[in-house]
């Protein structure tokens, strides 16, 4: 038996006494233990001796690695430290670097607030600048865009293209600075020629499923179709993290409008924001 599949060994053996693991945990164990059982496989296919080790090989022991460092990683933190060797340190500094991200971006109360943005009819704007005017133009909109998110405490997950993917912890951070980015980028017209980029954001919270530094779910994907309805210079918010604010005199929820996301099969109720009289 490999040291790979001994540790995996341990770890489910461990777990009775640990009691109820992740979801997350438990569906990295088993992709690990088919990591392993092909790793298996083909080390009996290099021992022969007109074989070569595959390079897929070497991706899958890759992978395979990674998710025992992060189960050895948990068995360390309850105690048997005996079992984990210096090499796993560095291994397991991936899945703690991961989870900083994660605990950063979630609330007390298990919830994450989700950001989705992107350029309003950017191949248009494209089009019409030239390649050249228009990469000067989205250099502009990223500098804005993460200038905001960072001073409130946001952590971008993805970008693509003119679009972004940014999670907060509070829902009033991720309004602040989607708020802010709207009014920077209106003041920028002269900087930005003659054409005024226009941006939509969506903003939405709810739990969520984190793995390998991404998110997942339903509520990422409510996040995303609230920005997909959001226009040009628009903050829209879902009415769950209109509800959170309920209380909140910061902001204005205002011109309420009841849509059909697609893939919802119920009818979700959006509020366009704007900043309290007295924050402006």
């Amino acid at each position: 038996m490999t040291v790979l599949a001994v540790l995996l060994a341990i770890f489910v053996a461990g777990t009775i006494g640990f009691g109820v693991t992740s979801i997350v945990l438990r569906v990295k164990l088993r992709r690990a233990r088919l990591e392993v059982a092909r790793l298996e496989e083909e080390r009996l296919i290099v021992a022969a001796p007109s074989r070569r080790r595959p390079p897929r090989a070497i991706r899958r022991a890759t992978h395979a690695v990674k998710a025992v460092a992060e189960t050895a990683d948990l068995l360390r933190t309850h105690g048997m430290q005996a079992l984990v060797a210096s090499s796993i340190d560095d291994l397991t500094q991936w899945l703690r670097e991961d989870r900083a991200v994660v605990e950063r971006a979630t609330a007390p109360d298990g919830t994450v607030t989700m950001f989705f943005s992107d350029i309003e009819r950017s191949t248009e704007l494209n089009v019409s600048l030239g390649d050249r005017a228009f990469m000067k133009v989205l250099a502009r909109h990223d500098e804005v865009m993460r200038a905001a998110i960072e001073q409130h405490h946001g952590e971008v997950v993805k970008t693509q293209g003119d679009g972004f993917m940014v999670v907060f912890r509070w829902p009033t951070d991720a309004l602040r600075a989607a708020l802010e980015v709207q009014t920077r980028l209106g003041a920028d017209r002269g900087r930005l020629r003659t054409h005024a980029v226009r941006v939509r954001i969506g903003v939405h919270r709810g739990a969520v499923v984190a793995r390998d530094g991404d998110y997942f779910g339903r509520n990422v994907a409510l996040a995303a179709r609230v920005a997909a309805e959001a226009e040009g210079g628009e903050v829209l918010v879902s009415n769950d993290l209109r509800e959170a604010l309920i209380d909140s005199t910061e902001f204005v929820f205002d011109d309420v409008r009841e849509v059909e996301l697609k893939g919802f099969s119920v009818a979700e109720r959006l509020w366009r924001v704007a900043p309290s009289p007295d924050d402006r």
